[in-house]
């Protein structure tokens, strides 16, 4: 698989990895696009027998997270103010509260959970993998990434108390 099919099949799952981490859409932009920059200039050196692709992908993807988070010095997950952005401009004043008020109670229940936590919940229903998937990209154990997906949609269903569903 050459690079340009490596960046049509994988394009979108990056994308929408980053951009659930990071709910600007600009700096998601720029980082996607600094994922595939670093996968271009490392795939001529990557080996297959040591790794999977996807795995390596999205290594490089949450590498490239890290060091975001670690230059701007970001602590919380979200911002509040960035999720402005998400609210369509023909929906109604109601239902732009109403969505504005369980944004901001979800990335309050979020903001209890470790930052483990929200990257194997990232992983799990952002892209859609398994647990044994989850397990090779982190280097956990597959039962591990159960364990912790478990306790942390727990810590989720308590935060947002009974009425609502995660």
């Amino acid at each position: 698989m050459n690079f340009e099919e490596v960046y049509d099949k994988y394009f979108a799952r990056i994308y929408n990895y980053i951009r659930y981490r990071v709910l600007a859409r600009d700096a998601a932009d720029d980082l996607v696009s600094a994922v595939f920059e670093k996968v271009l200039d490392k795939f001529g050196s990557f080996d297959p027998e040591k790794a999977p692709l996807e795995p390596w992908l999205f290594a490089i993807a949450r590498n490239t997270l890290n060091d975001y988070y670690r230059r701007r010095k970001v602590r919380g997950w979200f911002s509040i103010t960035d999720r402005e952005e998400n609210i369509a401009s023909d929906e109604s004043v109601a239902g732009a509260a109403e969505r504005s008020e369980e944004n901001a109670q979800l990335l309050a229940a979020l903001k209890g959970l470790s930052e483990q936590e929200r990257e194997l919940i990232a992983l799990k229903f952002t892209l859609e993998r398994t647990n044994r998937d989850i397990a090779a990209a982190t280097g956990l154990g597959e039962s591990n990434v159960g364990v912790i997906l478990f306790r942390a949609m727990k810590k989720l269903k308590e935060a947002l108390g009974p009425e609502k569903e995660v």
